[in-house]
């Protein structure tokens, strides 16, 4: 499995966070499942995708199956809370999974992500010109890694040309939600952004997707798994407990249980499988 992480252009960066890039060694349609393997479902291969703040899956060379929408282009997942799975049903897997940043979508498409939570739709069924013409650039770039540029461009010209107002609010109220590891209730985020509750929850749903209650628990979910990441690339061993407190988990228990809801496994189950690839591809990619 080729697997590469490449970084969109500095101006970028506050709405997308990474470009990842997967290749399958052969046809996955083909390949005798181990019945062991957790990667493979009734003869198929399937890649877990963790809970995320929305993202684009673009693939080309097969048909592909998330949460029963069937797509061979660009895809679009909407914030959720649950793991989905992306089963390769046809051909070889080559594709790329595009990370927002929480409320970056919305910037840069315009979209309303809380009518598109918890919902998977491919850029055909959305309709919008400009993500047909993305559909496209990627279909033609001749190597998939070719396109993190083309991506750029394509984005660059959707930067809004004054300061996006609302947009300035969610990140002002992340920054207090992460410095504080979550302990933040919805009225002390409505007033750090300077609205009526109801005005905030408003905003923050159609920039965000889901409420602040459950993005907070997303937000803490992402972070503990960021940090064991980066514990196991330094090759020291990780200390669940210390690692969960850290991160604003009451306990091992509490956060077991969050992890069952979000990424299927606890957080011991996380740490055997291997090292987390990005917050959105799980760790069975590895």
């Amino acid at each position: 499995m080729y697997f590469q992480i490449i970084y969109p252009a500095e101006v970028l960066r506050p709405y997308i966070s990474r470009y990842v890039f997967v290749r399958a060694e052969g046809s996955t349609d083909t390949m005798t499942p181990p019945a062991d393997d957790p990667r493979f479902v009734n003869g198929k291969h399937v890649q877990p995708l963790l809970p995320n703040y929305g993202s684009f899956i673009f693939v080309r060379n097969a048909e592909i199956e998330i949460s029963g929408t069937q797509a061979d282009g660009l895809t679009l997942i909407g914030a959720n809370q649950q793991t989905l799975g992306l089963t390769t049903l046809r051909g070889w897997f080559e594709g790329m999974l595009m990370d927002f940043e929480p409320g970056g979508m919305h910037v840069l498409t315009g979209m309303d992500l809380q009518q598109l939570s918890g919902k998977v739709l491919t850029a055909a069924e959305y309709g919008e010109e400009g993500l047909l013409q993305l559909d496209r650039i990627f279909k033609s770039a001749p190597q998939a890694e070719q396109i993190a540029p083309l991506i750029d461009s394509f984005f660059m010209g959707r930067i809004p040309t004054k300061e996006d107002a609302n947009y300035a609010r969610i990140r002002k109220v992340i920054a207090a939600c992460d410095e504080v590891k979550g302990n933040i209730s919805a009225a002390e985020m409505a007033s750090i952004a300077c609205l009526g509750e109801r005005q905030f929850l408003r905003v923050f749903r159609n920039y965000v997707g889901i409420p602040p209650k459950q993005f907070v628990r997303l937000r803490r979910f992402h972070r503990t798994i960021q940090d064991m990441q980066q514990q196991a690339a330094q090759g020291g061993s990780i200390d669940l407990l210390a690692t969960v407190l850290r991160h604003g988990y009451y306990d091992l228990s509490h956060a077991a249980l969050e992890f069952q809801q979000m990424g299927c496994v606890s957080p011991g189950q996380f740490r055997m499988l291997g090292i987390p690839l990005s917050e959105d591809f799980s760790v069975f990619f590895a």
